[in-house]
């Protein structure tokens, strides 16, 4: 019933050409079909935002937010980068997994080349399974060989209106493509964690 209600809403909203209002009614529809879809997935991701809520402080939040996507997607290498709205740039607040010059190749990240840029461009979740075979990443392969990943997912943070707040981002050591069950939970979980650090920002 509430998914129905959101779908027509986004359909009334767009005839009105109010296509901002209409992907949000998209967006609160796909909600409800995912937690009627895998209500154990849901409950586990509303525990995991739950416990997002209470932490205090940014640097706790982040890091909670990279161990809740680490574990979702069984990576052991990760990052969470937040946009800046003034440049469009992604900058990394959190981090496991990489060295120095990862970090620094990476600090800011303004162009649609990496995962991360084409997740935030295109506020949609973007995979690589292998980036020594992706022309996009071509510029970036020698420090993806150098920090010991070949395939990326990244995941774009949204708040509540599906604004745009920052990117999480998993690396996998080989070639890799995660499910789309696996896709779907992380898709939720970013709008989830995208919500409580909109409060915090």
């Amino acid at each position: 019933m509430a998914e129905a209600v959101h779908r027509d809403s986004a359909v009334l909203m767009r005839s009105l050409g109010k296509e901002d209002l209409a992907r949000q009614a998209e967006m609160f529809a796909a909600r409800v079909r995912f937690d009627l879809d895998d209500p154990v997935a849901a409950q586990r991701l509303y525990g995991l935002a739950r416990d997002l809520r209470e932490l205090s402080s940014r640097g706790s939040l982040l890091d909670k937010v990279l161990e809740g996507a680490l574990t979702l997607s069984r990576a052991e290498r990760g990052n969470v980068q937040i946009l800046d709205p003034e440049t469009g740039s992604l900058t990394i607040a959190a981090q496991h997994g990489f060295g120095a010059e990862f970090l620094d190749y990476f600090a800011v990240v303004d162009d649609a080349g990496a995962a991360c840029g084409r997740a935030a461009a295109k506020r949609a979740q973007i995979v690589i399974a292998d980036v020594g075979a992706d022309p996009g990443f071509e510029p970036h392969r020698d420090i993806a060989a150098a920090s010991g990943f070949r395939a990326v997912q990244s995941t774009p943070l949204l708040d509540l209106a599906g604004r745009l707040v920052g990117v999480i981002s998993t690396h996998y050591p080989r070639p890799y493509h995660p499910s789309v069950r696996d896709l779907m939970i992380l898709k939720r979980y970013g709008e989830l964690v995208g919500e409580a650090m909109a409060t915090h920002l």
